[in-house]
């Protein structure tokens, strides 16, 4: 079979999201943290997730693409495609107000580091540490098949608290984002 396309569609945006997000979540902590109360830092993820399964290490971060549109008026040689993520975030707390403050913030972090992120870190191979990549490295986009034209945060959404098995309570604020791009 002599493929038209060569596209990789979603699975290789979430693959360099999860490393882009694993790698960058420090330093987004540290800008955030510096305006929260001593002793009330947020954590780094302790988990990455391509899909919303019972999290057993809190805070866990999911990054899933439910859907991808193809626009049909774009060039037939060319796929132009727009692919939406939801990144949803697990966390737990025992206060229902500190948790509220820690969904705001954690949110916050996700967003810089998502909008901080320059396109051309969807091009390199990248570390990361996840069992559905066992060389512990990215692939990176190929530029001549595929070509990043836009990212852009569309919602925010904290998420409803909820009560765990344990009494402890849960939230799982969630970032919905776009991201637009052609391949060959």
């Amino acid at each position: 079979m002599n493929a038209r396309y060569h596209s990789g569609f979603a699975k290789p945006l979430v693959n360099q999201l999860l490393a882009i997000l694993g790698r960058d979540q420090q330093a987004a902590l540290d800008i955030v943290n510096t305006g929260r109360p001593s002793g009330r830092a947020l954590q780094p993820f302790k988990a990455f997730y391509k899909e919303a399964a019972p999290i057993q290490n809190w805070p866990a971060l999911v990054v899933i693409a439910p859907e991808t549109t193809f626009d049909l008026n774009s060039d037939p040689d060319l796929r132009t495609q727009t692919v939406r993520f939801i990144c949803a975030l697990a966390i737990t707390g025992s206060d229902p107000e500190w948790l509220a403050d820690d969904a705001l913030d954690y949110v916050r972090a996700v967003d810089l580091v998502l909008t901080s992120a320059p396109l051309s870190d969807f091009y390199a191979p990248l570390d990361v540490s996840h069992r559905t990549i066992p060389d512990g490295q990215t692939a990176g986009l190929d530029p001549a098949v595929s070509k990043i034209l836009d990212l852009r945060i569309t919602r925010h959404d904290l998420g409803t608290l909820v009560t765990r098995r344990a009494g402890a309570l849960a939230r799982g604020p969630q970032i919905e984002f776009l991201i637009e791009m052609e391949e060959r």
